[in-house]
C-alpha cells in the first residue's frame, strides 16, 4: 500500500495531466446552461465522462441525475461527492442562452466540472487500491427552485418526487446507503466557508373574485384587489417577524387578462424561509391566515397550496475540519469561516439532515450571485482546485481502513433516518 502522501500526490498528478480536459468541461457547461430537470446536454456529457472512466453507472435518476460508484472492494463508508448541473433563467445576463434565457449565474457548471475532475483524478491515479469503502459520484439536477408550477405538475405525473433534485433523489432511494456527503459551491468570496442555510416552504395562492366591466366595478369582486390586500397584510405582519432569519418573498404570476374587465382570478407564488423547520411551520400558518383573511374581507376566496421546499442545512463540523485540512494541503495560507448564516437555501440541506454532510463555499467567481455580472473569475480555482479538494477529501476520509470516515459516519447526533426526514418534510404540507 502506498502512503497517504503518495496517494495524494498521485491524484494531484492525475488531475494535472487532465487539466485541459477539465478546463474544457467547465467551459462546455458554461456555454450550455440548462434549467433544472432539463439538463440533457449536461447530463449526457457527465454520463460520457464517467462512463469513459469505466465506472458502473445508474442514470435517469430524477430525469437527468445519475450515480457512478468507485468501489474499493473493502468494507467502509460510502462517500457521496455531489455536483449540481442546473442553471438559472436570467434573460438579461449578457452570456445567457438567447433562446432560453438560461445562464449559470450561480456557478453550478463549476460544481459538475469539479465532480467529474475529482472522478478523473481518483480513478486514473488508482486511488481505490489504497482506500476502503465506496465513492459515489452523483451529478444532481434542479437545485435552483424555479418553474415551481411546472415542477408540481411533474410531481403529479410521477416524473420527480420533490421540487429539488437532491430531495427527489433521496426519495428515489439514491442515498439509501450513503454514509457521508460533500459538495462544494462556487463563491465570489476569498474565504472557504460553510454557513447555515435557511429551509423553506413554497406557497401557491389563487384568489377568486367575480368578473364584470371595469367601468362598473361594484358589480364584481376584484381578485387583484384581494391580492393587493393580502400583500399589504404580509407587509404589516413583518413587524411581528422578530427572528432575523425569516424571509417572505414572492411574485404575482397572473394579475388579470384584460384591462377593462375586473379580474376574477389572480395567482401568486411565495417562498417562506427560516433557519428552523418549526419556525417555517409557524410562518406557514400565519401566511395562510393572511391570504384567507384578505379574501374574506373583500368578499372573495383564496386557495393556498403548500409544497415542501428544502430543509435547513446541518453542516457537520467534524467533516468541515477534514475539508479545512485538505484545503491547507493546497493553500496553507487559506482562511476559513464556519459560523456564518445565509438567508438563502439549498437542497444540500436535505442531504445534511440524513448523513454527515458539508456544503462548502470555495473561491473562484466574481459578481453578484443570481445577477447579470456573475461569472467565473479564476478557472483554475473554480474547476481544478475544486476537483482537487473533492478528491483529496475522499482520500482523507477513506484512506487505509477508512477509520476517519467511519468515525464521522458514526457521529449521527441530531440526524434523521430517511423515513423520519420524509415525514418531517411532508408535515409542512
Amino acid at each position: 500500500m502506498r502512503t497517504k502522501k503518495e496517494v495524494i500526490e498521485a491524484v494531484l498528478e492525475a488531475i494535472e495531466k487532465q487539466r485541459e480536459k477539465i478546463l474544457a468541461l467547465g467551459e462546455y457547461f458554461w456555454k450550455n446552461p440548462e434549467p433544472g430537470y432539463r439538463e440533457f446536454k449536461t447530463s449526457a456529457m457527465a454520463k460520457k465522462t464517467l462512463g469513459d472512466l469505466g465506472l458502473p453507472l445508474r442514470d435517469n435518476l430524477s430525469i437527468t441525475g445519475m450515480r457512478a460508484d468507485l468501489d474499493t472492494g473493502r468494507e467502509g463508508p460510502v462517500l457521496a461527492l455531489l455536483g449540481e448541473m442546473d442553471s438559472l433563467i436570467l434573460p438579461s445576463h449578457p452570456e445567457c442562452d438567447p433562446a432560453t434565457g438560461a445562464v449559470h449565474s450561480c456557478g453550478h457548471h463549476s460544481h459538475i466540472t469539479a465532480l467529474l475532475g475529482a472522478a478523473i483524478g481518483l480513478v486514473e491515479s488508482g486511488a481505490a487500491a489504497d482506500l476502503s469503502g465506496k465513492i459515489a459520484f452523483i451529478p444532481v439536477p434542479a437545485e435552483e427552485c424555479i418553474e415551481v408550477a411546472e415542477r408540481r405538475k411533474m410531481m403529479e405525473r410521477g416524473e420527480i418526487k420533490a421540487i429539488g433534485g437532491k430531495a427527489s433523489m433521496i426519495r428515489e432511494g439514491v442515498f439509501d446507503d450513503i454514509s457521508l456527503a460533500l459538495m462544494n459551491h462556487l463563491s465570489g468570496a476569498t474565504k472557504y466557508s460553510c454557513t447555515l442555510h435557511n429551509g423553506f416552504v413554497i406557497k401557491a395562492v389563487t384568489f377568486f373574485g367575480k368578473s364584470c366591466h371595469a367601468a362598473r366595478p361594484n358589480n364584481g369582486i376584484n381578485a387583484l384587489n384581494i391580492c393587493t390586500l393580502a400583500q399589504n397584510a404580509l407587509a404589516l405582519l413583518r413587524e411581528t417577524f422578530t427572528d432575523p432569519s425569516i424571509r417572505v418573498h414572492g411574485i404575482v404570476n397572473s394579475g388579470g387578462d384584460s384591462v377593462n374587465i375586473v379580474p376574477d382570478k389572480v395567482s401568486m407564488e411565495y417562498l417562506l424561509r427560516a433557519n428552523d423547520m418549526e419556525k417555517i411551520k409557524q410562518l406557514s400558518t400565519v401566511f395562510d391566515r393572511a391570504m384567507h383573511g384578505a379574501a374574506a374581507a373583500l368578499g372573495g376566496s383564496a386557495e393556498v397550496t403548500t409544497t415542501p421546499g428544502y430543509a435547513v442545512t446541518n453542516d457537520h463540523q467534524g467533516l468541515w475540519k477534514v475539508f479545512e485540512d485538505v484545503v491547507r494541503i493546497l493553500h496553507p495560507e487559506a482562511s476559513f469561516s464556519s459560523d456564518g448564516s445565509s438567508m438563502g437555501s439549498t437542497d444540500m440541506g436535505d442531504v445534511s439532515q440524513i448523513v454527515p454532510a458539508v456544503h462548502a463555499a470555495v473561491p473562484g467567481a466574481q459578481g453578484t450571485a443570481h445577477g447579470i455580472d456573475y461569472k467565473v473569475k479564476d478557472p483554475e480555482m473554480a474547476y481544478l482546485d475544486n476537483a482537487k479538494i473533492l478528491a483529496l477529501t475522499a482520500i482523507e476520509l477513506l484512506y487505509g481502513d477508512a477509520s476517519k470516515g467511519k468515525q464521522i459516519a458514526d457521529s449521527r447526533e441530531e440526524l434523521l433516518s430517511i423515513p423520519e426526514y420524509i415525514s418531517m418534510m411532508d408535515s409542512l404540507e
